[in-house]
């Protein structure tokens, strides 16, 4: 089944690009680089060779995305529903491993036999996702992939890698693993630490795959090795105790002032949230993540004011009654979906008014049925 791509307009790439990787150099640095450079730097000290950084552009192509590391062109991945396409053939990278496939052959033609290589490649990367305090649309991953002989892929290597990562990054928090396959690992593993008990997933590994080095033209009876992915937002998070993704890039300078350091986060005044439920008429089967980027883009400049957003429920146009089809506008093959939607700002409180009309140009963007249709449930405070 061909998937529909839909591109980016001219605006939307412009403020992609625009954005500012905080994996990179800056005065002062980001608390993102100086925890990926004190990651790099604890691995060379616990064995590990000396990290070679790998840098990429932004925009890469489908091949070096998907394509190469083993992706079948008819999976759902490939779809708008989660990729940023620039044109028909290339993309906003969806992960920091479209850095390794050229990365790994350069490296296998020099290595010798023997020698061991670390190639880690971190950056920014750009996804169509939910909304929540873990998950934005622009997260910083690093890449480590480890390339030696073939007897270094065993898992007893992956797991000593992850605990020397995880021992820097998070060192007094317990974490778990769990199977996870991937396209271009055999062993595959996802990785989550318990904060307050509760799981949250920071990196996925496994070997690396002999079919990967075979569609690399890599011999796999002369190099093997490890390969392992990580959400540096997270652990950055997770390090200092920064209860928000998006006080990352917040621009208040009690925020900013934290954000150069790995000392840990001191609570800046949390104001009062706004909570409310939006019913909408829509498209059948819209993702969450598609939901999530119309939303966004539909609140502009406000769009820093959203914390969360969940689909909270789903009706087809057959289970609902004709009182409620009439009251939402919904049109026959649409369905109904309830939204919750939480506006939280760092800076100051949100007016009424301004969450009203915040809220009306949500509910204007998102709904597809009759026109002048829909309702908002009540308000409420969380």
């Amino acid at each position: 089944m061909q998937l529909s791509k839909k591109c980016l307009t001219a605006a939307c790439l412009q403020r992609a690009l625009s954005q500012t990787d905080l994996t990179e150099q800056a005065s002062p640095e980001h608390a993102v680089r100086l925890l990926m450079l004190q990651i790099l730097d604890s691995l060379t000290k616990k064995g590990w060779p000396p990290a070679q950084l790998q840098t990429g552009p932004r925009i890469v192509s489908a091949e070096e995305n998907y394509g190469l590391l083993g992706y079948d062109p008819s999976e759902v991945t490939l779809g708008s529903e989660h990729t940023r396409w620039v044109d028909e053939d290339s993309l906003l990278r969806t992960q920091t491993t479209s850095q390794i496939p050229a990365a790994l052959q350069r490296a296998a033609k020099g290595r010798q036999p023997g020698e061991t290589l670390l190639l880690a490649a971190p950056g920014i990367t750009f996804r169509r996702d939910s909304r929540d305090r873990w998950h934005c649309a622009e997260p910083h991953q690093m890449d480590i992939w480890v390339l030696g002989d073939p007897q270094i892929a065993t898992h007893e290597h992956l797991l000593r890698l992850v605990g020397d990562i995880l021992q820097t990054a998070v060192p007094a928090k317990a974490w778990v693993h769990s199977d996870s396959p991937h396209h271009y690992t055999e062993g595959g593993i996802e990785v989550n630490v318990l904060n307050d008990g509760h799981p949250v997933e920071v990196l996925e590994c496994g070997r690396i795959a002999e079919s990967l080095l075979r569609r690399l033209q890599i011999d796999p009876l002369r190099h093997g090795g490890l390969a392992l992915g990580m959400g540096l937002d997270r652990l950055t998070m997770l390090h200092k105790g920064i209860p928000d993704i998006r006080l990352l890039r917040d621009q208040n300078v009690r925020v900013q002032a934290q954000m150069h350091d790995l000392n840990p986060w001191r609570e800046v005044s949390r104001l009062p949230s706004i909570a409310r439920d939006i019913s909408l008429a829509v498209t059948p089967g819209l993702s969450e993540e598609a939901l999530t980027e119309k939303m966004l883009l539909a609140a502009g400049d406000c769009a820093g004011w959203i914390e969360e957003m969940q689909v909270k429920g789903r009706w087809a146009f057959s289970d609902l009654p004709a009182q409620a089809i009439d009251r939402l506008g919904l049109l026959p093959g649409q369905e109904n979906v309830l939204l919750r939607v939480v506006l939280r700002d760092c800076l100051r409180s949100i007016t009424t008014a301004e969450a009203n009309a915040l809220y009306a140009d949500i509910q204007a963007a998102l709904h597809e049925g009759a026109p002048g249709a829909g309702y908002r449930m009540d308000a409420s405070k969380v």
